[in-house]
């Protein structure tokens, strides 16, 4: 099964509890998941070899590119999974108060830098 932007978006949205979409609209999970090809653009180059590594990262928006294949190597999609969640979970008080937010942005690190070994 092709691995899209639109089911990694869906996934997320069941670990943050918000299948309806309500606390977290699509440009929010978007704009998280471009961060994240940005952060890992910085951490790790050698996942963009698949991209090339003098073109610019690939930006996405929502609606539109639902159906669009993650674009780097499926190791790497629970990694950016954890990021879209974690970043969304820092706007909201209680999440980011438990510690949960940034829980999940660091596995995004963890697991991002520990797919290199």
């Amino acid at each position: 099964m092709a691995l899209t932007l639109g089911g990694l978006f869906a996934e997320a949205r069941r670990i943050l509890s918000d299948d309806d979409g309500v606390r977290y609209t699509d440009a929010d999970l978007v704009a998280a998941f471009n961060d994240a090809l940005l952060q890992a653009r910085a951490k790790r180059p050698d996942a963009f070899f698949i991209l090339g590594l003098r073109n610019q990262v690939p930006q996405y928006v929502m609606p539109g590119d639902e159906d669009a294949l993650f674009p780097l190597d499926q190791v790497f999609y629970p990694a950016f999974l954890f990021y879209v969640c974690g970043r969304s979970e820092l706007r909201e008080d209680t999440f980011a108060n438990e510690g949960r937010a940034v829980v999940l942005s660091n596995k995004f690190v963890s697991q991002l830098l520990q797919t290199a070994s």
